[in-house]
C-alpha cells in the first residue's frame, strides 16, 4: 500500500485529520496478513540511496564538486549514527546523487520519480541566519521518503567547523551543522523509517491545567520533573532534542557529538522493523487498540494494590489547549482502572498520546504521573506488552525536603575526568529519595540516579570556575539543592596532531577485494589513536605506528574515507578522501 502509506505519513507530518483520511482510503486496501509481534525490530540490514537537490544559491560560492565532497561527509556522519544504532545505512555518489536545482523545480521533491528504497533531500537557502525547517513524507515498505523544506545557511565542511561569529553568520558553523543541520537530518530520516509518529517533542512541555491536586506540569527542562528524571537518556534521540553543546574545540566536538547521539529502544524497534506485511499506519496490531489501557494504583512502600482509589485521566489535545478529561472512575480489587482513550490508533499519528493520570486514596498523598508516546512505543515495540499500562504508586504524606551534600575536588583540568560524590538522605527512608541529579554550569545533567550509589565522573569542557550542583528529590516531590565550586585549568596540550592519509589507487579495486589503508601522524606530545573511518564506520583504530589496516569494500560506488588522529589530551585532527569502488568481480574475472 505505498500510495496509502505515503498519504497517511503526509497526514502524520502535517497534522491532517487522520481519521478522515483513513476512512477514505481504507476501502482501497486489501486485508494484509499481519506479522507476529516478535518480528518487530528484526529487519535485515538495508542500504538506501540518498539524493540531494540543492538550491544553486548554496553552491554558488563553493561549486558543485566541493558541495558534493562536503555532502559526502554529511552522509558519512549520518552513517556513523545509523550504522551504530540501527540496521539501516546510506550511500551517496555526488556524480549521480547531487543536483544543483531549486527544490521547487525538482519533481522528486514532490515524490515524483522516487524509486523504492531511495530517500530524497531537498534543500533551499535560509533567510533567518541559521538553518531550520524539515518535513517528511514516506512509504513504509520499502522505506522510501522525501524530506523537503530544509533551509540551510550554507553547505558546511564538517571537518573544518569553526566557532567564529561574523555579521554574515550570527551562528557558528559548528552550531549550525551539529546543532541544526545534522540533528534535523537524523530526525527526518528517523521519520522515513517509521519512527517518531506524532512527534516526540510534543511531550517536552505540557502544562497541567486540571486544577486538581497534585499540580504536575510536564517539563523536560525542569530539573525536578519526575517523569523526565528516569528518562534522561531519551534526550539523546534527535527525535526529541539535540545533544549539541560547545565542548572542547570544534573538531573534537564533532566526534563527541556523534558519539553521544543515541536512539531510544522504541525508535530502534520502529526503524529496525520490516513493514512489508505490517503497514504501520494501517493496523492497530502493532500499537494495540487503546480501549483497554489500565492504570495500576499501589502503595509505594509495599507494592500492595489500592482498591477503590479514585482515578482521573486527561489527554493533551495539543496546540497549547487545556487538557481534556477522558476517563474517571475507581480501581477494582486488584488496584486497576481500565479506560478507553476514545481515539484509538489515530492518537499515535496525530500526537494525542500524552496522558496525565491522577489518583488518591485514604491515608495517602494524592499522586500524578504522565504517559507519553515514548512509553507507548517502549511498552509495545520493545517489551511486547499486550496492553498499555500506567503505574501510579501512592506514598504517605510528606512535606520535608531531603538532606543533600556534594563532595567535589577543588581543582580539575579540561578533558580530564574527576569523581563527584553526592549524598542524599530523606526522612521517609529508602522509599523517600526518588532520585539524585548532578548538573554542570550549563545546566545540562552530568549524572542522573534513581538509586544509590550516587558517585559519578565529570569531564570539564571549559576552563574557569565551574559550579556543580546536585539536586535530590524525594518521592513526594520535595527537592533540595547543594553546590560546589571547582577551579578548572586549561589543558597543557592544545595542539592537534598532524596526519597524512595514504589511499592506493582504486582503479583496479572491486567490492569484495581487500584494500590497504595507511597513514602517518605526529604530535608534539604523542598520538594516542589513529582511526580509519569508511562511510561513518570505524574500520580500525591503531594506537601505535605503523598506522595501517585492511579494508574490504562491501559494495561498488563512492566511499568516504576519513582519517581521525587523537592525542592524549583529546585534540583531534581529521582529513578525508573519496574513493570509487568498482563492481564485485565474478569468479571468471579472477
Amino acid at each position: 500500500m505505498p500510495f496509502i502509506d505515503s498519504l497517511l505519513a503526509l497526514a502524520r507530518r502535517l497534522g491532517a485529520a487522520l481519521p478522515v483520511v483513513w476512512a477514505l482510503l481504507l476501502p482501497l486496501s486489501a486485508a494484509p496478513t499481519w506479522a507476529a509481534l516478535n518480528e518487530v525490530g528484526r529487519a535485515t540490514p538495508s542500504v538506501h540511496r540518498l539524493r540531494f537537490f540543492i538550491d544553486p544559491q548554496l553552491a554558488a560560492d563553493i561549486g558543485a564538486p566541493e558541495a558534493g565532497r562536503r555532502l559526502a561527509q554529511y552522509v558519512a556522519d549520518l552513517n556513523t549514527v545509523f550504522q551504530r544504532e540501527t540496521v539501516r545505512s546510506f550511500t551517496f555518489d555526488p556524480a549521480k546523487d547531487l543536483q544543483i536545482v531549486a527544490p521547487g523545480a525538482a519533481p522528486p521533491c514532490g515524490f515524483s520519480g522516487v524509486a523504492g528504497g531511495e530517500i530524497v533531500l531537498c534543500v533551499g537557502p535560509s533567510k533567518r541566519g541559521y538553518s531550520h525547517g524539515g518535513l517528511t513524507t514516506s512509504t513504509t515498505f520499502p522505506p522510501t521518503g522525501v524530506t523537503w523544506n530544509l533551509n540551510w545557511t550554507a553547505i558546511h565542511d564538517p571537518l573544518r567547523l569553526s566557532r567564529a561569529i561574523t555579521p554574515a553568520a550570527p551562528e557558528s558553523t559548528e552550531k549550525d551543522y551539529l546543532g541544526r543541520q545534522l540533528k534535523t537530518l537524523l530526525h527526518e530520516l528517523e521519520h522515513v523509517f517509521g519512527a517518531g509518529s506524532g512527534e516526540y517533542y510534543n511531550a517536552i512541555a505540557v502544562a497541567d491545567t486540571t486544577e486538581t491536586a497534585p499540580a504536575s506540569d510536564l517539563a523536560l527542562v525542569k530539573h525536578t520533573d519526575r517523569y523526565w528524571w528516569t528518562r534522561q537518556h531519551w534526550r539523546l534521540d534527535p527525535l526529541l532534542g539535540t545533544v549539541f553543546e560547545q565542548r572542547y574545540d570544534p573538531a573534537a566536538n564533532r566526534v563527541a557529538t556523534l558519539g553521544l547521539i543515541r536512539f531510544t529502544e522504541g525508535t530502534k524497534a520502529q526503524i529496525n522493523t520490516d513493514w512489508r506485511d505490517w503497514p504501520k499506519l494501517g493496523s492497530s496490531k502493532f500499537m494495540a487498540a487503546t480501549t483497554a489501557t489500565q492504570v495500576r494504583v499501589t502503595e509505594r512502600e509495599s507494592g500492595a494494590a489500592l482498591a477503590g482509589a479514585p482515578v482521573s485521566v486527561w489527554r493533551d489535545p495539543g496546540a497549547g489547549k487545556p487538557l481534556e478529561p477522558i476517563a474517571q472512575g475507581s480501581t477494582n480489587a486488584e488496584g486497576r482502572f481500565v479506560f478507553d482513550w476514545r481515539c484509538g490508533f489515530s492518537c499515535f499519528a496525530v500526537g494525542k498520546t500524552t496522558l496525565l493520570v491522577k489518583a488518591q486514596a485514604p491515608g495517602r498523598a494524592p499522586g500524578a504521573t504522565w504517559f507519553t508516546i515514548f512509553d507507548a512505543f517502549e511498552q509495545k515495540a520493545v517489551q511486547g506488552q499486550a496492553a498499555f499500562t500506567i503505574d501510579l504508586p501512592l506514598g504517605v504524606p510528606d512535606s520535608q525536603k531531603p538532606a543533600v551534600s556534594l563532595a567535589a575536588p577543588a581543582m580539575a583540568t579540561v578533558g580530564q575526568p574527576v569523581a563527584l560524590a553526592p549524598v542524599a538522605v530523606d526522612n521517609v527512608g529508602v522509599f523517600g529519595v526518588f532520585g539524585v541529579k548532578v548538573i554542570g554550569t550549563d545546566s545540562l545533567p552530568i549524572c542522573t540516579f534513581t538509586a544509590p550509589p550516587y558517585t559519578c565522573h565529570w569531564t570539564p569542557t571549559a576552563p574557569g570556575v565551574q559550579v556543580v550542583r546536585v539536586i535530590a528529590i524525594d518521592a513526594a516531590g520535595n527537592a533540595e539543592v547543594a553546590s560546589a565550586q571547582v577551579i578548572v585549568r586549561a589543558p597543557a596540550d592544545t595542539t592537534a596532531p598532524t596526519e597524512t592519509l595514504n589511499v592506493p589507487s582504486m582503479a583496479s579495486s572491486a567490492a569484495g577485494l581487500p584494500v590497504r589503508l595507511s597513514a602517518s601522524a605526529s604530535d608534539d606530545v604523542g598520538v594516542a589513536e589513529l582511526a580509519f573511518i569508511v562511510d561513518g564506520k570505524t574500520v580500525c583504530a591503531p594506537r601505535a605506528a605503523p598506522y595501517a589496516c585492511s579494508w574490504t569494500p562491501t559494495r561498488a560506488g563512492l566511499a568516504n574515507i576519513e582519517l581521525r588522529a587523537t592525542d592524549a589530551a583529546g585534540n583531534v585532527a581529521t582529513t578525508s578522501v573519496t574513493a570509487r569502488v568498482g563492481a564485485e568481480l565474478r569468479p571468471e574475472d579472477l
